[in-house]
């Protein structure tokens, strides 16, 4: 398979003559064309044809943002994680076809074919997929285009080989377009959300603070999310629940010898926001040129709801963000931001200042505005993000939905984040979302805007604990921190006591393992529906330790034995001799 079959088409599917430029070198695919005559364009063409894969062919496919992903066979796959982007964010799709993003997997093993976006400027990539055709497809998004006018298309991949080692490859050619951002150091810390959620006053932050500075002093960052604002958008103001404005509580919060971070949703804004009551030009337009609401065209927001999108191409928003960010940054002492719901600025709806710009460029020109307001110690960390749009942008990634307290709801998010652990180190950080240890919660939301319940028992604890470790990323502390006890603290040390490196699974996702200076770490999620039995063979002489209850596994005729009951898991160490 190559990419040979180009073509450009228009709003009504009409094929417009133009010239490709077009070279090759090991599967990486530099593309670039020219309209013969002026024109507004849908979408560019690569290939379209027969892919020539029997239909039950495994099958992976990325999304257009962090919740969705898809897996199954060519001839049946659908997203497993709960939301996929036509039926959640209403994107634009082809009819029959299933529509993935940014790359695809087809196959297994030594024989896994990888088709890919390698880079992320200006163009969407999708690669849609039926029983027997393929195509691969660069969005243009109805823009004109000029005769003549030489357009840069996305580099594309297509490569062969073992999954593991396609997607290293993969990474490495991303790279080169998108060097990935530097960080002074890897952010561990405690998040508010998951023990206090959007009723979150100065009490909670010190009285928490206060524990974490006896009990786990490592916890440096104290990241303050959703609800201490008044209402989306409003930035730098404080909420109500405060007695004194969010700088002061970061300053103080510097002073008690930790890092204050912030929560911001930089590209909306709610309807009860004074920044869209003063400043409507600020957003992305409807055709009567007032700020479009995301309800009704898309998925409305999960809280503060209905929300408005900010335009990212309008000079006077990326002056707000600018301001917003250096004060945030410059004043308040602040040099870690998490950014949520960031792929509401790159949604292809509505009309934007700049009429020839896409939506991805929208999107780059307004993150590009916090690495212009901040400094090189700076860590943003892009949640609810579109995932390729975000390339060389952002610090950190979050890579699964939202921890809730529920095991298979964990599993299924260990899935998530193992499909993506290959993009950890080598695009951006990985963040896999809160470390769990205790069951005090808070009604928080879902990005639907539905609260769950908590069901939680020690299989969840082991899932959610041996996931943070095995995804080698970022950890942040979702609990009431005066809960642990000496096992929690003692387990909370096992964990922080890493490399940072992501663990490499099978293609089942089912075993992984990462080498330390100590020897190997193994991570065995069972997902099947039945109890099933592991033999784990053991080099003579090494010791074999379970690092969740921090004891040793019997060692018999050079094995391990396991028995782990469906979505459970184990996670264990065979020490160097």
């Amino acid at each position: 398979m190559n990419i040979t079959s180009l073509y450009l088409t228009d709003s009504k599917n009409k094929i417009i003559p133009c010239d490709f430029n077009i070279s090759e070198e090991a599967g990486h695919y530099r593309i670039g064309f020219s309209a013969k005559k002026n024109a507004v364009l849908k979408e560019a063409v690569l290939f379209s044809g027969a892919h020539g894969f029997s239909a039950d062919t495994a099958f992976y496919g990325d999304g257009y943002q962090k919740l969705t992903q898809y897996k199954g066979t060519i001839g049946r796959n659908h997203s497993f994680t709960g939301y996929s982007d036509k039926g959640h964010y209403k994107m634009p799709q082809t009819d029959g076809f299933k529509t993935v993003y940014n790359y695809a997997l087809f196959g297994k093993g030594e024989n896994t074919v990888l088709i890919g976006a390698a880079s992320c400027n200006r163009f969407r990539t999708e690669i849609r997929v039926n029983k027997t055709q393929l195509q691969i497809v660069q969005c243009l998004e109805d823009l004109a285009f000029e005769k003549g006018e030489k357009i840069r298309l996305e580099d594309m991949v297509i490569l062969k080989g073992e999954r593991n080692a396609i997607l290293k490859k993969f990474a490495d050619i991303i790279c080169r377009n998108h060097p990935v951002k530097k960080y002074c150091e890897m952010p561990v810390g405690w998040c508010s959300w998951y023990c206090i959620g959007p009723d979150i006053s100065e009490k909670d932050i010190f009285d928490n603070l206060e524990v974490i500075k006896q009990k786990t002093p490592e916890l440096k960052y104290i990241q303050i999310d959703d609800g201490f604002q008044p209402f989306m958008g409003d930035w730098l103001e404080t909420s109500d629940k405060f007695s004194r404005p969010m700088k002061d509580i970061c300053r103080d919060i510097k002073k008690a010898g930790f890092e204050p971070a912030i929560w911001l949703a930089p590209f909306i804004a709610s309807q009860k926001s004074r920044l869209l009551k003063e400043h409507p030009d600020y957003f992305v337009q409807d055709e009567s040129g007032k700020p479009l609401c995301c309800e009704g065209i898309t998925f409305k927001g999960w809280r503060d709801a209905p929300w408005y999108m900010l335009d990212g191409t309008n000079p006077n928003t990326q002056k707000f963000i600018y301001d917003t960010v250096y004060e945030i940054y410059h004043n308040w002492g602040v040099k870690y931001f998490k950014l949520d719901a960031n792929v509401w600025g790159a949604l292809p709806f509505g009309n934007r200042y700049d009429k020839n710009a896409t939506a991805v460029e929208a999107y780059r020109r307004g993150m590009e505005v916090f690495w212009n307001a901040t400094g090189e110690d700076a860590f943003i960390l892009g949640c609810n993000a579109p995932m390729w749009p975000s390339l060389g942008l952002v610090t950190g990634m979050r890579v699964t939905n939202d921890v809730i307290r529920n095991v298979r709801h964990m599993a299924n998010l260990s899935e998530q984040c193992f499909n993506r652990n290959w993009m950890h180190g080598r695009l951006w950080v990985n963040d896999p979302d809160c470390l769990i240890m205790n069951d005090t919660v808070s009604p928080v939301m879902d990005p639907a805007g539905i609260t769950h319940k908590s069901l939680v028992s020690k299989k969840f604890y082991r899932l959610n604990n041996a996931y943070i470790r095995a995804s080698g990323g970022m950890v942040l502390s979702g609990d009431y921190v005066s809960k642990y006890g000496k096992t929690e603290i003692d387990r909370l040390q096992r964990i922080l006591d890493t490399d940072y490196i992501a663990a490499e699974f099978d293609d089942r996702l089912e075993i992984g393992t990462k080498e330390t200076a100590n020897g190997t770490e193994y991570f065995i999620f069972n997902r099947t529906k039945l109890i099933k039995k592991y033999k784990i063979s053991i080099p003579n002489g090494c010791g074999v330790t379970d690092l969740y209850a921090n004891k040793p596994i019997p060692v018999k005729k050079k094995k391990i034995k396991l028995n782990l009951l469906k979505n459970d898991c184990a996670w264990f160490k065979i020490a160097k001799r």
